[in-house]
């Protein structure tokens, strides 16, 4: 009976020596890999984890971006912790490594420290071996081969579209650019399309009738009946003699006129004693008497008739002279059927 609890004693005290030197710590601490061995670029997970009072802090070691030299981690650490029976807890790291060089790592020992918030103990997981093998040749490949040209596919009409439009665009944008330099230079309006644009003599003769038969020559305000007269004829001068009257006075209207080779001396006179009356009556004050605007009117009427282009009194004389032809001619058939008559 005496031998037997003798054999039990001893096997106790072995596995309580065996326990210490295995952890070399009172806290237990478990160190493990999800496997031994892996491929070069697989990834394993080391697991850490330590079972402590839970009165107790437990603080893993701040690791950076790699283990050791040539084993890197993946990600951050995880931290996690499981609350155990009798008041402990245990506190677990995972970490996620992987490895680019094949040979056998020896993973480091973890320095863990538990602290009671005075005292702080230190204790170091288990250190283990991690083997990283190279990928296999494959023996049924016994021949090394050149890499393989790309693949020729035929053109299809969806990868030429976008380069077809493109390349229209583009062309169609040169021409465009190039009509535009050209009719600048031309003077010429740019657009195609352009809106019919009566002569200068045509919107005036028609703005004179709007003042006639408004009867603003008669009324009295003689200020807006000037101001639209002279309107009207600064227009007519600028669009048929290009003389920017519009921007000028009466003296530089004038001066104008004569610079662009204005001939007719009484028109000339007529035009500077309405443009000078018109400047008395809008900044003078002056007040003029009816039959003056009457002849202003007038005077407006014949400048703008005996001044309109040449072309228009021509295409008015032929349009005269017409019938007068056809008349000959019905002379001359008459002649003849009396002449066969007899």
């Amino acid at each position: 009976m005496k031998i037997k609890l003798l054999s039990i004693l001893l096997l106790f005290t072995s596995t309580a020596i065996a326990q210490v030197d295995d952890n070399n710590s009172p806290y237990p601490v478990k160190t493990k890999l999800s496997k031994e061995s892996m491929l070069i670029g697989d990834r394993v997970e080391l697991t850490v984890s330590v079972v402590v009072p839970q009165t107790l802090k437990v603080s893993f070691p701040v690791l950076s971006d790699s283990l050791i030299k040539g084993v890197e981690l993946v990600k951050k650490p995880v931290l996690s912790s499981i609350k155990l029976k009798g008041n402990q807890t245990e506190q677990i790291i995972k970490l996620l490594i992987t490895s680019f060089d094949s040979g056998s790592y020896q993973l480091p020992e973890l320095k863990i420290a538990v602290s009671d918030g005075i005292k702080t103990d230190t204790i170091k997981s288990k250190a283990l071996t991690l083997n990283v093998n190279s990928i296999p040749h494959n023996k049924s490949m016994n021949d090394v081969f050149d890499i393989k040209q790309p693949i020729e596919e035929p053109i299809t009409v969806k990868e030429v579209a976008p380069w077809a439009f493109g390349g229209l665009l583009f062309a169609g944008l040169i021409f465009l650019i190039l009509l535009y330099l050209k009719r600048r230079k031309e003077n010429r309006p740019f657009t195609f399309l352009q809106k019919h644009v009566d002569p200068p003599h045509v919107v005036a003769l028609r703005e004179l009738e709007k003042i006639k038969d408004e009867k603003l020559w008669a009324s009295d305000n003689h200020k807006y009946f000037y101001t639209r007269l002279i309107d009207t004829l600064r227009i007519y001068i600028e669009g048929r003699y290009g003389v920017f009257a519009m921007e000028q006075t009466t003296i530089e209207i004038l001066s104008g006129l004569k610079q662009v080779g204005f001939e007719d001396e009484y028109l000339y006179k007529e035009l500077q004693e309405t443009l000078t009356l018109a400047d008395l009556v809008k900044f003078a004050k002056y007040t003029p008497f009816v039959s003056d605007n009457e002849q202003s009117l007038k005077l407006a009427f014949d400048f703008v008739e005996k001044t309109k282009p040449i072309e228009e009194v021509k295409e008015t004389v032929e349009s005269e002279t017409a019938p007068i032809e056809n008349k000959e001619e019905v002379v001359e058939i008459s002649a003849d059927k009396d002449n066969k008559i007899d």
